[in-house]
């Protein structure tokens, strides 16, 4: 936060939730712990927990090591505005995870005394593209509804929701089993688990919840249902992710082109953004993303490169030395539409060549968001299925 004399200074706090006694009077709220005792430190459903806090800060300090102390991509003191882009979703726990990875990496002993805050930009919920945004986009809604309804088809009666009832079925209300589209559903089985796995033994489930088998089996299915869809359908990309990631490539262009003086683009969105970007992109380890995860999108320049002769005569060839590598969780991943010969730097795949990039995002970015919403809404069921290159 900014001072009255317009220093930089951290706001600590701890956060605590506040409800009703027995005669209206004011206490904490507190929760059962898994040690027989309670637990009040608790947060309203969509925040950041204290531990969300304190990894996305970790992994500022980590953003900050590699850009900053071991590249020098990145001013060791906060940049003037226009050079660095923030923007989150409006659900809280991204704007507190960006506002904690931000702090990392330019703590306030690194940010010019009397400098204005940083500006966060956020757009309206019908407008938001950092998530597949199926509230507003009506088409979309059909579609992940469809492969949603696939996936219930394809696993309700499976084995390995058999075994999930055996092992956790004595913990589900009576009359109730798991399934893809049950109450419980495996997802909201899945997410509570990994919920609990990162806050501790007070938070814990019975031990049949954290089997491998329960786990792999609650993956499997739950990546199937979420982003299948990514992976087989154009339509599906396009609506999804394909207006963010249009977005990434045309800053990874204006700076690389000059137009541009951005040199950092911070966002904060969510697991579903960070997985249904790798399943368009053919780089998805079907893994559920866990805590935490981020994904950075790069932009290099061969050193000493220089345009052919023809490219300067004819001014083509503007993306000549330039390449595009994607991270995520801070390792290289490979694009599958680079792995051609003539898209990647010779000798590592994982550097697509801004040209190739270019054309592999130009296919997933629509022409008109808004408008492609509400197009084939007379088409029932899974799309056509056109797979990822």
């Amino acid at each position: 936060m900014l001072g009255p004399n317009g220093e930089w200074d951290d706001l600590t706090f701890r956060r605590r939730l506040e409800t009703f006694g027995g005669k209206d009077d004011a206490v904490l709220a507190s929760f059962p712990a898994g040690n027989g005792g309670t637990v009040d430190d608790l947060c309203l459903l969509g925040q950041l927990t204290d531990r969300g806090r304190e990894t996305t800060l970790a992994l500022g300090h980590r953003l900050r090591h590699l850009y900053v102390d071991q590249l020098s991509f990145l001013p060791s003191t906060l940049a003037p505005a226009e050079e660095y882009y923030l923007r989150a979703t409006p659900i809280l726990r991204a704007l507190e995870s960006l506002q904690q990875i931000f702090t990392g990496l330019y703590p306030t002993n690194h940010r010019p005394k009397g400098a204005p805050s940083p500006v966060i930009l956020s757009r309206s919920v019908e407008e938001e593209t950092l998530f597949a945004n199926e509230a507003n986009c009506r088409r979309l809604t059909m579609l992940s509804r469809a492969f949603a309804d696939a996936a219930a088809k394809r696993w309700n009666d499976s084995p390995e929701v058999a075994l999930l009832n055996s092992k956790l079925g004595k913990w589900i209300p009576d009359g109730q089993k798991v399934a893809v589209d049950g109450n419980p559903s495996v997802f909201g089985i899945m997410d509570t688990v990994n919920a609990t796995l990162a806050h501790g033994a007070q938070t814990r489930l019975p031990s049949e919840f954290y089997g491998e088998d329960v786990r792999r089996i609650m993956n499997e299915i739950n990546v199937d249902e979420w982003y299948r869809g990514y992976a087989e359908s154009a339509e599906f990309r396009r609506l999804g992710v394909g207006s963010f990631l249009g977005d990434i490539m045309d800053r990874s262009a204006a700076m690389a082109s000059g137009k541009s003086r951005v040199r950092l683009a911070l966002v904060g969105c969510h697991d579903i953004t960070l997985a249904g970007m790798l399943a368009s992109l053919g780089a998805f380890d079907q893994k559920w993303p866990p805590f935490t995860s981020s994904i950075a999108v790069e932009t290099f320049r061969l050193k000493d490169h220089k345009r052919s002769f023809w490219g300067r005569v004819t001014g083509a060839g503007a993306d000549e030395g330039w390449y595009v590598r994607v991270r995520y969780n801070e390792e290289p991943v490979v694009v599958s539409g680079c792995k051609k010969a003539g898209k990647h730097l010779e000798g590592d795949l994982s550097f697509c060549t801004m040209e190739a990039f270019k054309e592999i995002v130009g296919k997933m970015a629509p022409k008109n968001w808004r408008e492609e919403c509400v197009s084939n809404l007379d088409k029932i069921g899974l799309p056509e299925l056109e797979r990822v290159d």
